[in-house]
């Protein structure tokens, strides 16, 4: 069996974004959360006992990180070198890599693909059994070409896995098709750069993980990292949370005419999100008859500090956003999705051989699948009734950054 962590796009040099009236406490320690991300995968990938880690990509979100990020990913690399766990580390379009950059030399476990150009390591795990990673990296922002056809296809490796950061509807970033993935041979490929969790294909897994960090509200979906075991013909799967702090959302009916009976309800609301995870959390007021006082009370951000000092004192949430809303009707209840990347998303299962995957079943079905071979605008349709869904079930808004 083949054991191994399969991560990408930490983006750990990233500040959060959104956040406003936080306690002073939470300012300090906010911009530790990264560092604590980066060492709760190292944990994770120690407790697993992995054979390796992947990287695929965007370790980095800065093109030229600072010497203190690179000094912070050195020594938490460090520490997998001292378990003897390799890792292989591809550069995305954010830190795509320029080796004159770096203030430090990777530790010695660490395998680094620095080219636009495919190249594969070989090993063999503690228990003999032999594997190939194939992988490549940004040199500059953009990479107008689809690289799989430069992978090698499988050799005679017990397990041959690919490394790809890109994105099949982009024609900047890697482009590529989930079929000539396929016809690879491979048993897994690791994908980064779509940082919510997105499999692409079950047989044989094509996967992004997701962020393992989400820093804005828009990676509520964030914060965990894909744990996998590989035998031969089968794959077993499990995500497994390591963010420092995750985001969540919540809509409040704010229609009182007592505000004490508001600040009491709503500290309760808030409370009863309590798990043993820190919490960012966004607050929408809706159906608010609120009073000017109170109103005033909400815009100027008085009373998001006063919940979020009060908070801090024996609980790790934070209102990150608190805000009542100027569409009630229409967004009452609703969570929030980037318009893009949603439009991004939907764009991946135009690709026929993707959209085939979700539907594999019922084309395998004697009557159903005999329907659908004649049906030529099922795809177009499933498609088009899948945004209006979710157009209908969740506020869509164009991306902060």
């Amino acid at each position: 069996m083949l054991r191994f962590i399969h991560a990408a796009d930490l983006h750990f040099d990233r500040s959060f974004e959104g956040l406003k009236g936080l306690s002073e406490e939470a300012v300090h320690l906010l911009p530790e959360r990264n560092r604590q991300m980066l060492d709760n995968l190292m944990a994770t990938a120690i407790a697993k006992e992995v054979d390796f880690v992947l990287l695929a990509g965007d370790t980095f979100h800065q093109a030229k990180p600072s010497l203190k990020a690179q000094g912070a990913l050195m020594e938490a690399l460090q520490t997998l070198e001292t378990a003897a766990i390799p890792v292989f580390l591809s550069f995305g379009n954010h830190d795509y890599y320029k080796a004159d950059r770096y203030w430090f030399a990777f530790p010695s476990n660490v395998h680094l693909f620095t080219e636009a150009r495919a190249r594969s390591y070989s090993g063999v795990t503690n228990q003999k059994e032999s594997y190939r990673i194939s992988g490549f990296s940004y040199e500059t922002a953009h990479l107008e070409r689809g690289l799989v056809a430069d992978f090698p296809s499988r050799g005679s490796e017990t397990y041959a896995i690919g490394m790809y950061h890109g994105d099949p509807t982009a024609s900047v970033y890697a482009p590529f098709s989930i079929g000539e993935m396929k016809a690879k041979g491979y048993d897994y490929w690791a994908l980064g750069h779509i940082h919510v969790p997105t499999v692409l294909s079950e047989a044989p897994p094509i996967l992004y993980p997701g962020t393992p960090q989400g820093h804005s509200r828009k990676e509520t979906a964030g914060g965990f990292v894909e744990y996998v075991e590989l035998t031969p013909g089968s794959c077993r799967r499990e995500a497994l949370p390591v963010a420092a702090v995750f985001w969540r959302e919540i809509s409040f009916t704010a229609n009182y005419s007592d505000r004490k009976q508001l600040l009491a309800d709503l500290e309760q609301q808030l409370r009863s999100l309590a798990e043993d995870r820190a919490l960012l959390v966004t607050v929408q007021l809706t159906d608010s008859q609120l009073d000017p006082q109170t109103t005033a009370a909400i815009e100027n951000g008085e009373l998001q500090h006063y919940l979020n000092q009060l908070l801090w004192r024996d609980s790790e949430i934070q209102i990150a956003s608190l805000q009542i809303s100027e569409e009630t009707a229409a967004r009452e209840d609703k969570p929030v999705l980037s318009a893009a990347r949603t439009a991004q998303h939907l764009a991946v299962y135009q690709d026929r051989q993707i959209f085939g995957e979700l539907v594999e079943e019922l084309y395998r079905h004697p009557v159903a699948g005999e329907l659908l071979q004649s049906y030529p605008d099922y795809q177009k349709e499933v498609l088009a009734a899948a945004a209006k869904n979710l157009a209908a079930d969740f506020a869509l808004e164009d991306d902060e950054r």
